[in-house]
């Protein structure tokens, strides 16, 4: 007999929900300014920049509006040379997701990472086979939280809206989440404290990754 299941796909946020891939973003992001005649910024400063994507990552690292063609160019040639070994798959999220894909839930990922590189890292630490699609905004032609990302995400899963769960770590997955009329869940891996992400008011709150099959089988 087939499991119930309180949701027939969930998506995914990519970085600090599934892989941290912090380290090669403050790589990158050091390269662009040591390139550009800039000291280097703390690992954790960096942090703080994550998650809305690549131009805005830029921006902050370099406090511009608009950021130089030279500077994407620095960052994107050395996060192409670190971004999968120095990535690393979060606690308990090959094991869920094995299990969810055992039960027949359908997965996608939706990140503000360009696609390329997400698939190249998702490939590299053997978790893209999981994954209806992945998606990033450059496919979308939207980026989180606009519904447009999410739902664009969510068709390659052959699901509604009403059936479906965006996981992330941040207040802007919830955002997303709620603007595509999807239920929510976070977890507190990425950059985001568990003030800001209980703030922020998800449905669910996962102290662990592995918690999800708690509330993905009925």
């Amino acid at each position: 007999m087939a499991p119930l299941l309180r949701y027939r796909a969930v998506l995914f946020d990519l970085d600090g929900t599934l892989v941290d891939s912090y380290t090669a973003l403050a790589e990158a992001v050091n390269y662009a300014r040591r390139q550009h005649g800039l000291d280097e910024l703390s690992a954790a400063r960096i942090r703080d920049f994550v998650g809305d994507g690549l131009e805005r990552l830029l921006q902050r690292a370099f406090n511009v509006t608009n950021v130089p063609r030279g500077v994407q160019d620095a960052f994107e040639s050395r996060y192409d040379e670190v971004c999968c070994e120095e990535s690393k798959v979060l606690a308990d999220v090959e094991v869920t997701l094995e299990e969810l894909q055992k039960l027949g839930v359908e997965m996608a990922v939706c990140t503000n990472k360009p696609t390329s590189f997400s698939k190249k890292i998702l490939s590299f630490l053997n978790l893209a086979p999981y994954f209806r699609a992945i998606v990033g905004p450059d496919v979308a032609g939207a980026r989180k939280p606009d519904a447009r990302h999410v739902l664009r995400t969510l068709e390659s899963t052959g699901c509604e809206p009403s059936e479906a769960l965006f996981v992330g770590d941040m207040p802007i997955d919830v955002h997303a989440a709620r603007a595509s009329g999807i239920t929510v869940a976070v977890v507190p891996t990425g950059s985001s404290s568990e003030e800001q992400l209980r703030a922020s008011k998800p449905d669910h709150y996962l102290d662990r990754f592995s918690d999800l099959l708690k509330i993905v089988a009925i």
